[in-house]
């Protein structure tokens, strides 16, 4: 290399670093009620999807549904994927914005159930006055506690006082099979999960009555509203130069990619609306809405 070469190599260097170094780390905070191992074996692949797509290193950050707030707050993660009514609270309380809700093969949305074990003659919400039942994480659960105390309480029951017992469950399917053995007279979990229990040969859902089953074009039993799916947000701490582009390469993403088939989904489509859940909290004086 001669003399007259060196000013392009440092030139190309400089370029070359100064490349690197616009190329900031996007953090993607993702939800991990399961686990930091499980999610981002789940979610792994999608940052990998958008590290291709957008050019820049992403890192995927799993927080614990009672890290999520601090995570947030505290600018952890730039984009943060969650259930929904842990979107509203940080788009409340922090300013984040919706970008994208996710899809999975039952649609874009999702519910609670109610069951009761069939012949037990507990068919309707009436007819849990003085039952026992069951339910997850109360006032945190959104299809297993929060979704089928708004039915209930729409029709005059206050699950805290109208049933004999109202328990609070490890494992939602520990519900189903405390209702399938008689141990309790009912249980509340999320949509989807029983046509799960029973693909994997764990129950029959011949075993099961749905309580004020509702008749849609919904996919799987369920007694609740539906409402929207997980959202990703952007917070506060985003690029407003990323934010479209995660979005529009959330937006393309399909079930064939095998970023989408890690994570279990169909894809997103653009942020639905979360009035009927602002409503459902805000009646329940839930999180945003408690003070």
């Amino acid at each position: 290399m001669n003399k007259h070469q060196y000013p392009a190599l440092i030139i190309a260097i400089s370029l070359f670093t100064s490349g690197l170094l616009s190329a900031a780390e996007i953090k993607l905070g993702v939800q991990a009620p399961r686990g930091a191992l499980k999610a981002l074996k789940r979610w792994g692949g999608v940052g990998s999807y958008l590290q291709a797509e957008l050019g820049k290193p992403v890192k995927i950050v799993p927080l614990k549904p009672n890290e999520t707030v601090k995570g947030v707050s505290s600018g952890k993660v730039d984009y943060m994927l969650a259930n929904p009514a842990l979107t509203v609270v940080l788009q409340q309380n922090l300013g984040a914005e919706p970008l994208v809700t996710m899809k999975t093969k039952s649609g874009s949305q999702f519910s609670g159930v109610i069951i009761s074990k069939k012949g037990s003659g507990i068919t309707k919400a009436a007819d849990l006055k003085g039952k026992k039942v069951m339910g997850f994480k109360f006032k945190r659960s959104a299809a297993a506690y929060i979704f089928q105390v708004k039915h209930l309480m729409d029709q005059g029951i206050d699950p805290h006082k109208d049933f004999a017992l109202f328990k609070e469950a490890k494992k939602q399917d520990d519900i189903v099979l405390a209702v399938k053995s008689g141990i309790i007279d009912a249980g509340m979990v999320k949509s989807g999960l029983l046509e799960a229990m029973a693909k994997e040969g764990k129950i029959s859902l011949a075993d099961f009555e749905i309580v004020d089953r509702q008749n849609d074009s919904f996919p799987h039993v369920h007694s609740t509203a539906l409402y929207p799916e997980w959202n990703m947000s952007a917070t506060k701490n985003a690029d407003p130069g990323d934010k479209e582009k995660i979005k529009a390469a959330l937006l393309k993403l399909n079930g064939s990619e095998p970023a989408s088939k890690k994570a279990k989904i169909v894809g997103f489509v653009p942020p639905l609306s979360l009035d009927r859940l602002k409503a459902t909290l805000q009646a329940l004086k839930l999180p945003p809405f408690d003070k």
